[in-house]
């Protein structure tokens, strides 16, 4: 907070920043404006503006600017006194704006702080911050837009002297990150648009003001578009209390870049119905590809699942066909087989096997031909394609008396014709083999011939 700043004189309140003023660009203070308030001091004319009666005395000099203030005079201190300290941002703002009004409007009575009941009979606390009753121009700064109400704005707007205001803020007060500005629009819709104050210290020659207004963008933010930025001293006031730049009022920048703006939205407007255009239109064609390649692939998988119908088709026929073709073939076999089968058992060298490998014996009492799993005895020596059926072994007497007879021969045979080496059903030679019960003879002929005995004696042999 900056020291005390205000002075109270006969009703009037003398802010600090009337010492001051700009001669040939330069800061100065005010030598009369110095020696006027060192007297009123000197008188106990300077009294705290909070009401408390304490004297104030000037505290100035001509080697720092910036350490100007008033202060409570030795043993005039009141213990009520409340007086309410004043911003240095604010201060150092008032003081260049004072600067900023005396380099332009070139006038001498240009008061500050000045209550608004002063030009209007309004019992209210508002003030101008500077007035020139000359020119009938009026300068209301606010530090903090917070303090922009809607009453107070109200109340400078209508007073019957038909003072123009100029509303000055500072530069804090910029920005909107897309929301409403609220207080800052409130000066928009008195003043047109919004001059933002950025001070350095108190320093007139480095301070510099913006002039900006709000308005939406394309996607509905709300927008700061500045129209003209410069240092303080660039800027000017003409007789009417317009603010001029470069040459040109404000107002009438305002308006063309108003225009522009809305140029510059209208033409984002088309850009972005163009570019969401051709996304649409790059959407639907890639929908259509899209679609189409479905199509395609949809094509694709019927085709391939007609060929796989076709191939499993075709190949079930391929199957049928040479199921049929041998089915053909084993019925041509054993037709043939059959249609031989005859003339075969006139011979009884070889055994009969036909095409699936199944052995064929002719039973030797009914003449029933069949494979050999039906008889119950079959082969041997001039007699390997014959045998006895089952039915006969169980119910032909004839049978009996055969084996009988047969068996008795075969004794015989074994006593006087006996030789160890010769196989009994096929007349092949025996070969001794090793097997996992020990060793057995088994024909040579052998898969032609499975004949085969365990290894007897001579004596074993002819006691069977």
């Amino acid at each position: 907070m900056a020291q005390r700043t205000v002075a109270l004189c006969n009703g009037k309140y003398i802010g600090i920043e009337t010492i001051y003023t700009v001669i040939n660009g330069q800061q100065i203070n005010i030598p009369e404006k110095l020696k006027e308030l060192r007297a009123k001091s000197k008188k106990n004319e300077l009294f705290c503006p909070c009401g408390c009666g304490s004297n104030l005395m000037l505290v100035a000099g001509d080697k720092n600017l910036r350490e100007q203030h008033y202060r409570i005079k030795d043993g005039a201190y009141k213990q009520d006194c409340n007086v309410i300290t004043e911003g240095k941002i604010s201060v150092d703002s008032k003081i260049v704006l004072k600067c900023w009004l005396d380099d332009k409007l070139k006038v001498t009575d240009l008061e500050s702080r000045v209550p608004i009941q002063a030009v209007d009979d309004i019992d209210r606390k508002y003030e101008f911050s500077f007035l020139s009753r000359e020119k009938k121009i009026a300068l209301s700064y606010c530090h903090e837009r917070v303090n922009l109400s809607d009453e107070k704005m109200g109340l400078l707007e209508s007073n019957n002297q038909g003072i123009h205001i100029i509303y000055v803020v500072d530069f804090i007060n910029g920005g909107c990150d897309g929301q409403y500005p609220e207080g800052l629009m409130k000066i928009q819709n008195k003043q047109g648009y919004c001059l933002l104050l950025h001070v350095d210290e108190a320093d007139y020659n480095s301070a510099t003001m913006e002039a900006v207004f709000y308005a939406k963008n394309i996607y509905g933010l709300w927008q700061e578009v500045s129209f003209a930025d410069g240092q303080l001293s660039e800027f000017s006031i003409n007789g009417s209390g317009r603010v001029i730049y470069a040459g040109k009022s404000l107002d009438m920048m305002k308006t063309e870049a108003n225009e522009q703006f809305k140029q510059r939205i209208e033409a984002e407007k088309i850009k972005r119905a163009e570019t969401l255009k051709r996304i649409r239109e790059e959407e639907e064609r890639n929908r259509e590809e899209q679609r189409k390649k479905q199509e395609e692939a949809k094509k694709e998988r019927a085709r391939l699942a007609e060929e796989a119908t076709k191939r499993r088709a075709d190949l079930e026929m391929e199957q049928r066909l040479a199921e049929e073709q041998q089915q053909a073939e084993i019925r041509r076999r054993e037709e043939d087989f059959k249609r031989k089968m005859k003339s075969n058992f006139t011979q009884q060298e070889t055994k009969i096997i036909d095409a699936e490998g199944k052995r064929w014996i002719k039973c030797e009492f009914c003449g029933k031909i069949a494979t050999e799993d039906e008889f119950c005895s079959f082969g041997g020596q001039g007699r390997i394609n014959l045998g006895i059926c089952k039915y006969c072994s169980r119910n032909n007497p004839a049978v009996e008396l055969k084996l009988q007879e047969m068996f008795t021969n075969v004794r015989s045979n074994r006593t006087s014709k006996y030789n160890p080496n010769t196989c009994p059903e096929c007349g092949g030679s025996l070969r001794e083999r090793r097997g996992p019960y020990g060793e057995f003879l088994a024909c040579s002929n052998f898969p032609a011939c499975s004949y085969k005995r365990k290894k007897l004696t001579i004596r074993e042999w002819t006691k069977e």
